[in-house]
């Protein structure tokens, strides 16, 4: 539309012979094209700045978008790694508990025969060592009971020590 403008002015100016300003016209009708131009082009760049910028946005997004991702299953195989050392660790504490309990089981099996053979060897002797002595031990019991001081009761206690020492000779 500007260049028929500008030619339509070229025409009324040799034709008719109007005296209008050369620089005028041209001067109204290029301004007006400047800033259709102009516009134009800053509409133009806006665009392909916009263009530019999203898809640096989109390009952004999606790098964040895969790290996320990458970090998301190397988390995970991480934390199967340390699943899988704990439950190794787990087992082999459980196997070291399973064999203290055996050797706690063996030790209470072997103590309880060494208590019960312990116990018919010296349960007779048990008996007959609660007799042995025990008119001597009395007196001097009693002696003790009674006296206040205890230098009177050495004849009871020399002759228990007698009789335990004649006892453990005979065993």
């Amino acid at each position: 539309m500007s260049k028929f403008l500008v030619l339509c002015l070229y025409l009324l100016e040799y034709k008719i012979g109007l005296n209008i300003s050369r620089w005028f016209v041209l001067n109204f009708t290029l301004s007006n094209l400047s800033e259709k131009i102009n516009s134009d082009f800053e509409s133009l760049l806006f665009q392909s700045e916009w263009k530019n910028y999203t898809a640096l946005f989109l390009q952004r997004y999606n790098q964040r978008e895969v790290d996320y991702a990458l970090h998301a299953t190397e988390t995970q195989a991480k934390m199967q790694q340390l699943q899988a050392k704990a439950k190794l660790v787990h087992d082999e504490l459980d196997e070291k508990l399973n064999d203290a309990k055996c050797k706690i089981a063996d030790l209470e099996v072997q103590v309880s025969h060494d208590v019960q053979r312990l116990s018919k060897k010296f349960e007779g002797q048990h008996s007959e060592s609660g007799k042995v002595c025990l008119e001597d031990r009395v007196k001097l019991s009693q002696c003790y009971n009674t006296l206040k001081d205890g230098g009177e009761c050495e004849i009871f206690a020399k002759k228990l020590e007698k009789c335990v020492t004649d006892a453990l000779a005979k065993a």
